[in-house]
């Protein structure tokens, strides 16, 4: 159960907490990455969470104020419309901002001794199953949410690639593009690209929207714990020393069984949304890896991301090799 926490001076510096909000608010409006983050309105999953942290708080000794500002931020925030409004995606996202909050608010009540990335993954699969069982006791059951979430993405391409076609039209453009075919080339297939990753990206949304909801949960965790004396947990590590049990290795083997032995194809694309939400937490770790032994030196991380093929393939491999070689574990003991 949780124990009674303690006030803390706050000393984090919130300068890396900014470029983190920034990127979070930003990213979802910018072109390739509308498609891939489902819930645009990131505030929409934000606010609520740090109400959430905040009535914890409060449970543990923290200011009341503090719980009625987010708390009323976040009824505002919830009665804003997430996309067109009437529409079955505006309810899903609202939805899924309360099943959030309110799973890592008792998560974090059962226990302020839990570790931030335990706590964040229990309370994503409460939330996960709770929604799971909303999805299957209505019409349609799973498939009328893909369908919504279908339905947006495709409605976000459209805006967009109409909004570069009117900027395509422009004298200004048409002079550059008479300089530089090669623009006018790279604009087409990166039409067509965007028109192919609606439905994949469809098809993914329990992993894109894991991922989306882990990231609004360390942005949480971080605002909140600048914002209250009262903490109710640790602070996040850097992510050079960023790790996690070791036993998350089997949503890899279990999603790769899923994807490869033909005795499996229903499963598939639960397959897939196993090996891209799993994927993407060993790349963390690899991305940590290398900034570690680059002593912290990021620069050489980005350079390396300038090889996107390279970058993915090194960091993966340096997450995955460190479940069993804990490199930075071996390098203090020596």
């Amino acid at each position: 159960m949780a124990e009674a926490a303690t006030p803390v001076a706050k000393t984090q510096s919130w300068r890396p907490l900014f470029w983190g909000l920034a990127a979070f608010l930003v990213c979802p409006f910018l072109p390739f990455f509308e498609v891939l983050i489902p819930i645009q309105q990131t505030l929409l999953l934000l606010v609520p969470l740090i109400a959430a942290c905040s009535i914890v708080g409060w449970k543990l000794g923290g200011r009341v104020a503090l719980v009625l500002i987010w708390i009323a931020l976040s009824l505002w925030m919830l009665l804003q419309h997430a996309g067109p409004p009437g529409t079955q995606y505006d309810q899903m996202a609202r939805g899924w901002a309360i099943l959030l909050a309110a799973s890592f608010g008792v998560v974090s009540l059962w226990s302020n001794t839990m570790p931030f990335f335990s706590r964040a993954l229990f309370s994503i699969g409460l939330a996960a199953g709770i929604g799971f069982l909303i999805a299957l006791s209505s019409p349609s059951g799973i498939a009328r949410f893909q369908h919504a979430a279908g339905e947006e993405l495709t409605r976000r391409v459209s805006t967009t690639i109409a909004n570069i076609e009117e900027g395509r039209k422009t004298p200004d453009w048409q002079e550059l593009a008479a300089r530089a075919p090669v623009l006018d080339t790279w604009n087409d297939d990166s039409e067509t690209m965007m028109r192919a990753i609606p439905s994949l990206a469809a098809s993914l949304l329990p992993a894109l929207l894991a991922l989306e909801s882990l990231a609004a949960l360390a942005l949480g965790w971080g605002a909140y714990r600048r914002l209250s004396p009262v903490q109710i947990g640790l602070p996040l590590s850097p992510l050079t020393e960023f790790t996690f049990n070791d036993q998350l290795v089997w949503g890899l083997a279990v999603g790769a069984t899923l994807c490869l032995l033909p005795a499996f194809e229903e499963g598939r694309n639960a397959g897939y949304n196993l090996l891209l939400f799993f994927g993407a937490l060993y790349l963390i770790r690899g991305i940590g890896i290398l900034a570690w032994m680059a002593r912290g030196r990021y620069v050489y991380v980005v350079i390396l991301s300038l090889l996107p093929q390279v970058f993915v393939i090194v960091t993966l491999a340096l997450g995955l090799g460190d479940t069993w070689l804990d490199l930075r574990k071996r390098a203090k003991v020596g």
